[in-house]
């Protein structure tokens, strides 16, 4: 997309799809005509805002803010679930610990780990902007040039200096980070970025990739399809494909 990014997520009745553009970008109004033009069958949509950031301190006094409530990024990565869960775990084992009266130094330790927790989030999603290369409009050339890296900047300086290695990585990302150093990996090779310092496998070496390539596709190929999983669950499947799948919306700005 011009100004951002579509998410799309699949039901049994109905394909859910989203738009998450830049209001400095775009207007609501041309935000919707691009959406619209690249999915015709679209129905009615709504404008979602936020403002991407996160409180200094999750907790106050009596007073404990979870999920959303406590920040928020962007859905790109899907994280508001695990840091639900996250956040109350370590909520419910700190009352425990304490009896049901938290300490100052347990309330102040909540609260480092939900400033470190939601800045590795932006840290991961940062890198997802800055190297892009796809589009080349406004908008993504904005993140291609401006995209502060923040606290993932050690990690990619490391990468581009020695490449896809994981030796350095895990002493280079906050502990708390959810991706870790696969996610780090995954994301700066999937987009292709350049390191000074590229590897030629060896025979012996192509060919155990080959060999887990070939089991995967064979595991692949084994597994239950959609329709299969339904059943299993005992959700009815529709088999006549004549009607088209209805499609809901979200169009959310950032």
């Amino acid at each position: 997309m011009d100004s951002g990014w579509c998410w799309q997520i699949e039901h049994v009745n109905r394909v859910n799809r989203g738009y998450v553009y830049s209001s400095s970008f775009i207007s609501d109004e041309d935000a919707e005509a691009e959406f619209r033009a690249r999915n015709p069958k679209v129905g009615p949509t709504r404008v979602v805002k936020f403002v991407s950031g996160r409180y200094e301190r999750g907790w106050v006094k009596n007073v404990v803010a979870i999920g959303n409530a406590s920040g928020f990024v962007e859905p790109l990565e899907a994280t508001a679930l695990s840091v639900i869960a996250t956040r109350s775990a370590l909520l419910s084992q700190t009352l425990m610990e304490s009896g049901g009266n938290p300490t100052t130094f347990q309330v102040d330790q909540y609260n480092k780990h939900h400033g470190r927790i939601w800045d590795s989030i932006r840290d991961f999603l940062a890198c997802h902007y800055r190297f892009n290369h796809h589009l080349r409009t406004p908008f993504w050339r904005h993140c291609q040039n401006e995209t502060e890296l923040g606290g993932a900047r050690p990690f990619v300086e490391y990468y581009q200096e020695f490449g896809p290695t994981g030796v350095w990585g895990p002493t280079l990302i906050d502990s708390l980070c959810p991706f870790g150093t696969a996610g780090y990996l995954t994301i700066l090779v999937g987009q292709k970025v350049p390191h000074r310092r590229p590897y030629v496998p060896g025979p012996r070496e192509l060919e155990t990739w080959a060999q887990m390539r070939r089991h995967n596709a064979e595991v692949a190929r084994g597994a239950m399809t959609v329709a299969e999983s339904l059943r299993a669950l005992g959700v009815p499947v529709v088999t006549n494909q004549a009607q088209p799948t209805p499609i809901g919306s979200s169009v959310a700005t950032r």
